[in-house]
């Protein structure tokens, strides 16, 4: 908006459409508005605005923008990747269900996606009354078509089905019955994912008080961290049994990459997410070198107990391919 003053003391207001170079100084998100607000320093010369002078601009819906930054990383365009489609790679989905309606979303901290919308009409429940088993069935049978279509098991960590009564269960026996009978050996390889919980309700508002669940909070970090977890011990068993086949420290691991030696990396997000560049840098190189050579690498968060565990070792630690006895005799020569 351009305000200008004529001789007269009068003002007249408009609106003018620029482009602006703005050098970011501060952030701003309205959650209930869902606007993002950016402070900075005008970089661009213009008419209206002065150059070095301080604005603030709204990011809107179908407005391009241009992000510029000096550095660019993996760990960035990841992000970026993921905002692009932010329930691409959800690691959490939930289907809450009650008699005929069911929602199955896809969950990531900034949002829930319903994927699929399921209803059916559900006769009463009378003695002897097989039109309510066939509905019943059906319902199900539609609400696993969904869960198959809705839910890409080498994202997904944690399935909650929620529901008021016993209607979750009996979902789930239907569910392990069909994979059996059908083989579905996805199905039956991720059922430890799967978590039951009783809700008040069946709608969608239900997510919440599933995730509100002091009793179903650990239980979920745990399930999420399943794949790091096994990963940890992994490390810890070898570095028992052949501690030639395990190392940690950022030196021992760095000297172990250069001999494509890494099957599995296990790094901590305090080391991949440091304020310091140069810290994180290396870091994020010694990480893409390890997928490029085909070894796997585990992110441990710092606030789950098996990335308080990892950082005791220094906040990063391999487990390797083949024994490297030298890898310590080595760095002792170099101190």
């Amino acid at each position: 908006k351009v305000i200008l003053e004529n001789k007269s003391g009068s003002r007249d207001k408009s609106r003018v459409q620029l482009k602006l170079a703005i050098e970011v100084v501060n952030i701003e998100f309205d959650a209930e508005q869902c606007s993002l607000r950016l402070n900075g320093i005008n970089r661009k010369e213009s008419e209206h605005i002065k150059l070095g002078q301080y604005h603030t601009i709204e990011i809107e819906l179908h407005r391009p923008v241009e992000l510029k930054k000096h550095h660019w990383d993996s760990v960035y365009m990841e992000v970026l990747d993921d905002a692009r489609d932010p329930t691409k790679k959800a690691e959490i989905a939930a289907i809450v269900m009650q008699e005929g309606l069911a929602s199955i979303c896809l969950i990531k901290s900034s949002l829930t996606k319903v994927c699929a919308k399921i209803e059916r009409t559900i006769p009463k429940k009378k003695e002897g009354n097989k039109s309510f088993t066939t509905a019943t069935n059906k319902f199900f049978d539609d609400i696993y078509t969904s869960l198959k279509r809705c839910i890409n098991f080498d994202f997904v960590k944690v399935v909650l089905i929620g529901s008021p009564g016993f209607l979750s269960e009996d979902f789930w026996q239907y569910v392990m019955d069909r994979a059996v009978k059908e083989v579905d050996t996805s199905l039956l390889k991720n059922k430890a994912k799967f978590i039951r919980t009783h809700t008040s309700y069946g709608h969608k508002r239900a997510i919440d008080e599933m995730l509100q669940s002091s009793d179903l909070a650990a239980q979920l970090a745990d399930v999420k961290a399943a794949d790091e977890v096994r990963a940890l011990h992994q490390f810890y068993d070898t570095f028992s049994s052949d501690p030639d086949r395990a190392c940690y420290g950022f030196n021992d691991v760095a000297a172990a990459n250069e001999q494509l030696a890494i099957a599995e990396l296990l790094i901590s997000d305090k080391l991949y997410r440091s304020d310091n560049y140069s810290h994180r840098k290396k870091y994020i190189a010694l990480m893409d070198s390890v997928k490029a050579n085909h070894g796997k690498v585990f992110k441990f968060s710092s606030l789950h107990a098996s990335g308080e565990q990892l950082n005791l070792y220094t906040g990063i630690a391999a487990t390797l391919r083949f024994p490297l006895p030298d890898i310590a005799e080595e760095e002792e020569h170099d101190e």
